[in-house]
Formats: structure tokens, sequence, C-alpha cells
């Protein structure tokens, strides 16, 4: 009776899993038929806002140059727009880079922030906010690179008053499919979720915000990772949209050494993410347009208990198994057979990458992070 009972148990988690996101699946590909919503005047004129663009930095220096270069190409008159590095304790000649860059490119306003010792992104992003001048507050880590219009196309759609946050479309240049196909999935979500209200999950390779609504959210949360879709959820919770459009693309650079380790980090941020706007909803009482609240309750529950369903539902399928039923057996080798499929490999090992996520954050936030090189 026991066995039978973890048998049903097993198969029904493992539905449940594998159904639900489905469904989610679904539902967002519907979203992509809608419009834009947000009208017609996502355009620059010919006095475009200015714009500050933070450069968080920590032994940066065999990428720092090429990242400058990057930003120096934008489509953006140069005018227009700062970049303001700071840095948390390099010791690698970053600065030094830096400086002989600018050497050479008088027509662009660097400027440089040394905090002397690294205390992690969020307390380095909040300096260097103290210290800009722009309209538009613009994130993006140094690893990463912009095509030629990210900037701009960026920026245009904040000139509409609905919208108050803006990331990217990413582009994985990596080695490993298994990142190039959870990257498919992970964007069609991103942009759908971008029509309906708002994407629940900013990158850091560009998220660009309104400055009069990032200072009313107090700036950058300093006690969670993943700081930028922390902060553009703030600013949907207002009433303003945070969106990854179809015309902002930007290239994310995959680290080949620690590629787990980095995944793994990712996810515990995602799960503080998810897990502090769950508190925000259900126990503050903190009223998001309904839209949104719908986003983050599927996103929340995709990455907060989906994973354990997958976790569960297959220790009690091979705990059948062992004691010989036939259905978990049948279910076993079917699964097995469909790790040959990259986009199912892909999916379970994303689940397994959350579970281990939410088990390290019981001890590790990872606020200060290990670097690793891409």
């Amino acid at each position: 009776m026991v066995s039978l009972l973890i048998e049903e148990l097993g198969i029904a988690l493992i539905m449940m899993h594998f159904i639900t996101p489905s469904i989610y699946y679904v539902i967002a590909r519907s979203w992509l038929r809608l419009g834009n919503g947000v009208g017609s005047d996502n355009v620059l004129d010919a006095d475009p806002p200015f714009v500050s663009i933070i450069i968080p930095t920590y032994n940066e220096a065999k990428v720092i140059t090429q990242k400058l270069n990057n930003i120096y190409m934008q489509d953006y008159p140069r005018d227009r727009f700062e970049v303001i590095i700071v840095d948390s304790g390099s010791t690698d000649g970053t600065i030094e880079l830096v400086r002989e860059w600018v050497k050479g490119h008088g027509d662009v306003n660097v400027r440089v922030i040394e905090e002397g010792v690294r205390r992690g992104k969020m307390h380095a992003l909040n300096t260097a906010l103290r210290n800009t001048k722009g309209d538009i507050i613009v994130v993006t880590d140094a690893d990463s690179a912009w095509l030629k219009d990210s900037l701009r196309n960026a920026i245009a759609w904040l000139m509409n008053k609905d919208v108050g946050a803006v990331s990217c479309n990413k582009i994985p240049r990596t080695d490993k499919g298994i990142e190039a196909e959870y990257r498919n999935y992970y964007g069609l979500l991103r942009l759908a979720e971008s029509r309906k209200f708002s994407s629940a999950i900013f990158h850091g390779e560009l998220a660009a915000f309104r400055r009069d609504l990032l200072e009313r959210v107090g700036g950058f949360p300093t006690d969670l990772g993943a700081d930028d879709s922390h902060t553009a959820g703030l600013i949907s919770i207002m009433g303003y949209r945070a969106i990854i459009p179809e015309d902002v693309k930007c290239i994310e650079y995959v680290p080949s050494k620690g590629y787990w380790m980095w995944r793994v980090r990712r996810a515990q941020h995602l799960i503080q993410h998810f897990l502090r706007f769950l508190r925000y909803m259900l126990i503050e009482g903190k009223d998001p347009p309904r839209d949104y609240r719908q986003i983050m309750l599927y996103e929340s529950y995709l990455h907060l208990i989906n994973p354990w369903l997958f976790m569960v539902g297959l220790i009690f399928i091979v705990l059948s198994a062992i004691h010989g039923a036939l259905i978990p057996i049948a279910l076993l080798l079917i699964g097995a057979a469909l790790l040959a499929n990259k986009f199912f490999r892909t999916w379970v090992m994303t689940q397994v990458i959350l579970v281990v996520a939410a088990i390290r954050n019981l001890w590790n936030k990872e606020l200060v992070w290990r670097k690793i090189e891409k």
C-alpha cells in the first residue's frame, strides 16, 4: 500500500512539474501577439536625455578597454552621456588601463571612483549613483558588449511615460550548447512578459532606469543579489513597466571554466529576488498591477517550487522502480532516452541548478562573489 502511494505520488509530482511550465509557455506565446502597449512616442528627439553609464569593476584588465571601446562606438551623442567606473579594489591594473584609454578619448566624459575595497556590486552601484548626473541611469557589466544601437534603442523606450526600466535580449557567446538552448526558451519568456506588462527578470549586460524612479525605490538593494531584476521589479510594483524589447540586444560572454558555479550563483540571486517579492505581495500586502502580479506568481512558482517537485518526484519514482514497479521503471527508461534531446537535457540541468542554488542560499547568498573569467 505504501509502495503504491509513493509510486502514484511520484508520478503525480513529475506530471505536475512538466505540465505547469508547459501551460505557462503556451500562455506566454499568446502574449507575443499583443502590441507593446506603450504608445508610439518611444523616439529620441534632437536633444536626447543625458545618460550616466555605470560600470562596476573588479580585476577587469582583460576586458575593460574593449568595453570602453564598445560604449564609445554607440550610436548616441557622446556629449549626452558620461561613464562612471566604480572600482572595488582591483589589483590587476584595471584603473591604469582606464586612465590610459581616457587620454586618447577626450570627447567622452569618463570618471573613476575607487572604493579601495570590495564590498559587492550593489554597494558599488549605489556609490556610483550618488555621483551621477544623468536623467537615465544605465548599468552594464564590464565583460559584456552592446550592439551599436543598443543604448539608443533602450533610451528611446524610456521616453514613454509608462516605461520605467529597460533591459536587453541576451545573445550568448559560448561553446556550451546547453546555455544557448536555455536562452532560446528563457528569451521568449522575457519578450512575452514585456508584452504583457513587465519582464520578471532583468539583465546586467544592460539595465537602464529612469533616475527619478530609481531614487524613489531607494537605489539598488544591498541585501540580496539580482540587483537589476529586483530594482526593475520595485519600479513595476509602482505601476511602471520594466521591459525587454526586441530591438535592444547585447552580447553575453559565457565562462568556459567555472560555468556551473556561475549558473548556480545566478540562480541563487534569482531565488532571493522571487522570495522577496512573494513577501512583498503575500505578507506585506504590496499591490502590484494585476498583470505583473500574474507574471511574478508564475515565475516564483517556476523558480521556487517546480524544481523541488521534479527532485522529490524523481526520488519517489526511483524508490518505486527499485521495488520493481513497472511504470516507474518505464518512466526512468524514457527519461534516460530523452536526455539525448538537447532541450530536455537543458531543462533537467536547470532544475538541478535551482535546487542546488536554493540549498546553497541557506549559508551563502553570494552577495560578494568569486570572480569567474569569461
